[in-house]
């Protein structure tokens, strides 16, 4: 296996994918952006300062070329059909925040944002994550990467209502503005119990998307009233008695036996009213010790929903279940690719900042799928970061290594890549 067409593939790729944006862009940038890109999967801390000191470019050349305006989405989705190919896979957008460790006083949209780590709101930038998950393969792409605002930004804009814009009202923008490009890869939009809300429920199902999610223990679910009518006038009854998931009736629910398991515990779906979504969906309830385990330590329950009545209960646990890959998403970007190491302070070039650590993790996927071995994103980056330190050497040295004992050094190159990572 020869290193340097490994670099070069992963650079072909990322050329391919910035074609496929259809924006004319001049030479000179493609050729430093392709350069950003394999940095961000080589050098182990990104920013401006190690892209000038590993990179063929002065430093000020990658902050000038960071407030230029990239097609994330197009650039991704070009990726995404090289690894979701199946024509059976059971794709849904995931949406997600994460919390950036940030510090600084003119950093654009900093504030205080919710930490999952930490449970508790910590000072930094977040980020809204969309990425497309693969409920089949269990594995995620990136789509787009939106900064949120800062505290100040909420309280001089207003929304439809004229109000000052709050936090959901922000998070339905982001899935609008990118609902049109979203809706040709599928229809199924997944997140997590904080989009469990009439407002943005609602909004997602009037863009034209099916929502996948899961609702709080305590909340009101009614039976659908499926009795003969009495004839008496008024409004027909539309409810038969408040669902108690510690107590169902096991007659108006149905077993999912393909779900259920000795490890699985037990799942029960059934169509429900959801009174704070005010409509009624698909909801699945999983015992993980099974109904007799709901009031033991370590059991209880948890209420899955989709607002598709015709999807099956198996597809909205195994679409909620997929949800996490976007996590570690989030993981990768952190750990490998800089996603929390950026110097720019501009809305501009954080933006071009967040949005090519996570394509950077793209390309490396599509990259070891083509290399055919069976590699991490941690790995890879560990190898890409081995190859560039010895072709730095090789290059500075002014050395031309014999190509048999150049193969044998490369081969324990990736060795030691692998233990690294």
């Amino acid at each position: 296996m020869t290193k340097s067409a490994d670099i070069n593939r992963y650079m072909g790729l990322a050329r391919e994918a910035l074609q496929a944006t259809s924006a004319k862009l001049r030479k000179n940038f493609v050729n430093v952006f392709i350069e950003i890109m394999f940095l961000y999967v080589s050098v182990e801390k990104i920013n401006f300062t190690q892209m000038g000191k590993y990179g063929s470019c002065c430093e000020q050349t990658y902050r000038n070329n960071f407030t230029k305006a990239v097609d994330w989405g197009a650039y991704n989705t070009c990726l995404m059909r090289k690894v979701f190919t199946a024509p059976d896979d059971l794709l849904a957008v995931a949406v997600d925040q994460s919390h950036i460790r940030k510090s600084g006083k003119r950093t654009w949209g900093v504030g205080k944002f919710w930490s999952g780590c930490d449970q508790a709101a910590k000072p930094g930038l977040e980020i809204t994550g969309i990425g497309v998950v693969n409920a089949t393969s269990r594995d995620c792409m990136a789509f787009r990467a939106v900064q949120t605002p800062g505290a100040q930004w909420f309280k001089e804009h207003a929304g439809e209502d004229g109000k000052p814009m709050n936090l959901h009202q922000w998070y339905i923008g982001v899935i609008k503005e990118n609902r049109e490009r979203l809706h040709e890869i599928t229809d199924v939009l997944v997140a997590d119990a904080l989009y469990s809300t009439e407002q943005i429920v609602t909004a997602i199902v009037l863009m034209g998307f099916f929502m996948v999610s899961r609702l709080r223990k305590d909340t009101v679910l009614r039976y659908l009233y499926s009795g003969p009518r009495t004839g008496k006038r008024g409004k027909p009854r539309t409810y038969d008695g408040r669902i108690d998931p510690k107590n169902p009736d096991l007659q108006r629910m149905e077993r999912v036996e393909g779900l259920c398991g000795e490890n699985e515990g037990e799942f029960y779906t059934l169509l429900a009213n959801v009174k704070c979504l005010k409509r009624n969906v698909r909801i699945v309830i999983w015992y993980p010790k099974g109904l007799e385990g709901v009031n033991e330590k370590g059991g209880g329950h948890k209420i899955f929903f989709t607002t598709n009545t015709e999807m099956s209960a198996r597809d909205c646990v195994h679409i909620y279940r997929s949800r996490f890959q976007l996590e570690f998403l989030f993981r990768d970007g952190n750990q490998f690719t800089g996603l929390e190491h950026c110097q720019a302070r501009s809305r501009q070039k954080l933006d071009f900042a967040f949005n090519a650590s996570l394509a950077a993790i793209n390309t490396a996927k599509v990259a070891i799928r083509e290399m055919g071995e069976e590699l991490s994103v941690g790995e890879y980056t560990a190898l890409m970061h081995s190859t560039l330190v010895y072709q730095r050497i090789m290059c500075v040295s002014g050395f031309k290594p014999d190509p048999a004992i150049n193969q044998r050094i490369m081969t324990e190159l990736l060795k030691l890549a692998r233990n690294a990572a």
